[in-house]
């Protein structure tokens, strides 16, 4: 059965939310014969098996959409790559549109396309925040608009408990049982900072800069997507361990499940969520 996540959209950046389900899909992550330039193109990956992965749409579980990922380890580096179809690409994310009429700029309607893969760090790991089971997570959450320019995916954690946590967002299960949910960003800030415009420059002005000088922990993920004919092609890296205790540690012919979402311009309570998946090295 669908839990939905509804009413936290403006508290949390990305939920990632699956159905139960008996079987759980494995993702097999072999060794590369060479490193994948982390260019967005499907050229080094041509000789690898991908994975067919099923994802439904939050609230209308009619709406489907399949990712292909395909993954490999070479040297100290994981590499994944990810295809999926988006008839649009979406790289604006809440910019300033200028209002004629109140001489000012207000929040304008676009959404960027984003792609988040979660895998389980700690505790009892559900792709279902709303199973009732407590977990730590750790979340690369890829953005067309804010981290696409900038080479990188957002690093996250998501962390469920049963006990409040300060900044955390309250939960009511269908059992009445209460959870609390908390997204802290790796480096204690985001890799973008939000700007303001209070003279006219352009119509539409971006919301969200780089951060400059990223902090530490803040360009672990390297990320790159490339929208073409109707597809987007991303490709992540990452170290299998960055010796950071907010960063899953991967290690070889070891296993962590897991989870992805796709959100095609949409909100936070709306997006395609995968069930838990393994991710067997």
């Amino acid at each position: 059965m669908k839990r939905h996540l509804l009413g936290i959209s403006t508290i949390l950046l990305c939920g990632l939310l699956g159905a139960a389900h008996a079987d759980t899909q494995t993702i097999t992550i072999g060794k590369l014969k060479a490193a994948p330039q982390v260019d967005g193109s499907a050229d080094d990956w041509k000789d690898i098996a991908g994975a067919q992965i099923p994802l439904t749409y939050l609230g209308k579980p009619e709406l489907t959409k399949t990712v292909t990922l395909k993954a490999g380890v070479f040297g100290d580096e994981v590499f994944f790559y990810s295809e999926w179809e988006d008839s649009t690409e979406d790289t604006q994310h809440k910019p300033h549109v200028w209002d004629e009429a109140q001489q000012k700029y207000i929040e304008g309607p676009q959404r960027e396309d984003r792609f988040a893969l979660e895998f389980a760090m700690d505790g009892d790991y559900d792709a279902n925040w709303f199973s009732g089971k407590e977990f730590k997570a750790d979340m690369w959450n890829w953005k067309a608009g804010r981290t696409n320019p900038m080479g990188i995916a957002h690093d996250k954690m998501t962390i469920i408990s049963k006990q409040a946590m300060e900044g955390s967002y309250k939960a009511t299960l269908p059992d009445g049982a209460t959870l609390y949910i908390l997204r802290p960003t790796d480096a204690g800030e985001e890799p973008y900072e939000s700007k303001r415009y209070f003279k006219k420059q352009q119509d539409v002005m971006p919301k969200y800069v780089a951060r400059e000088p990223l902090l530490k922990g803040m360009d672990d993920i390297k990320a790159k997507g490339v929208w073409k004919d109707g597809k987007w092609y991303l490709e992540q890296s990452r170290k299998l361990d960055t010796q950071q205790t907010d960063d899953v540690r991967f290690t070889p012919d070891g296993s962590v499940k897991g989870a992805i979402a796709v959100f095609d311009h949409d909100d936070n309570n709306k997006h395609f969520t995968s069930t838990t998946l393994l991710f067997k090295f």
